[in-house]
């Protein structure tokens, strides 16, 4: 586990030196204290997960399993929920909430858009950085490792870690349902169950399909879920930041050809 180790180190380090900074003068960062706490679980328990990597891996795969059509139907949907899924549907509950005037809908759509961004370039980097091999590759050795090893860090036989859609979609379920938790609070239970509930599907699909360890997708849900809830904190700290200023704030008027032009307006300080 040291490649994780050490990028999950890098990635909270500015949050260790701001920790030092006085909060009386400014809102705290992305990345605090919480932030590294919850990182250093996460490497906990993709290392306790990289136990039974190999058991559950040898488990999924057998034919009672695979010709299962309920758990293969589960897979597929998993699959196409994780990506593209968790980002068309954020892009909908943005762009549906700012029509229908549903400001809570369009703010989880646009939490939900940036976790997912932030979060895949940090599963993106660990993958190039940490070269494992996939199941399908590698099938009876989950130590296979070598450093800047991906030869593709999407769909590669050597980018394993960490699962893609499994850090999409736990990103999508912590940043909506907190959200809604802040803004509407009595639904955030069942939003929780549902989105939640979908990310562990899309977890499980992973290593149905032979594509992930249980490490893998361990480590991909603690990095979606910890940056969807860091997302969060650090717009409610700053009820008037420029993101939401632009993206929550739209305009529509009709232009001179008679068609309606849809727009953001923003201003700088």
């Amino acid at each position: 586990m040291r490649p994780l180790c050490l990028v999950l180190a890098l990635l909270c380090a500015p949050a260790l030196v701001g920790a030092q900074a006085d909060s009386t003068t400014r809102p705290p960062g992305a990345f605090t204290m919480v932030e590294v706490r919850r990182f250093g679980v996460t490497v906990v328990a993709g290392g306790i997960a990289y136990l039974g990597d190999q058991a559950l891996r040898d488990a999924l795969q057998r034919p009672g399993v695979q010709s299962s059509e309920l758990l293969d139907g589960a897979a597929r949907f998993g699959n196409a929920y994780g990506a593209p899924g968790v980002l068309v549907l954020g892009a909908a509950m943005w762009g549906g909430g700012l029509a229908a005037k549903r400001p809570v809908l369009a703010t989880a759509g646009l939490r939900a858009i940036e976790a997912i961004t932030v979060s895949g370039l940090v599963t993106q980097g660990l993958k190039v950085t940490a070269g494992r091999a996939r199941p399908f590759t590698s099938p009876d050795n989950p130590a296979d490792w070598k450093l800047f090893r991906a030869d593709d860090p999407v769909e590669g036989s050597y980018a394993s870690m960490a699962s893609g859609h499994a850090t999409a979609a736990f990103a999508f379920a912590s940043a909506v349902t907190a959200t809604v938790k802040r803004r509407a609070p009595e639904r955030a239970r069942a939003v929780g169950i549902i989105t939640y509930g979908a990310a562990a599907v899309t977890a499980y699909a992973r290593m149905h399909d032979d594509k992930h360890w249980l490490s893998d997708v361990t480590v991909g849900a603690g990095i979606g879920t910890v940056t969807g809830w860091a997302i969060t904190r650090w717009h409610d700290t700053r009820p008037d930041n420029p993101i939401d200023r632009v993206f929550l704030r739209p305009f529509v008027a009709p232009t001179r050809r008679g068609a309606t032009m849809v727009g953001v307006t923003f201003s700088t300080r």
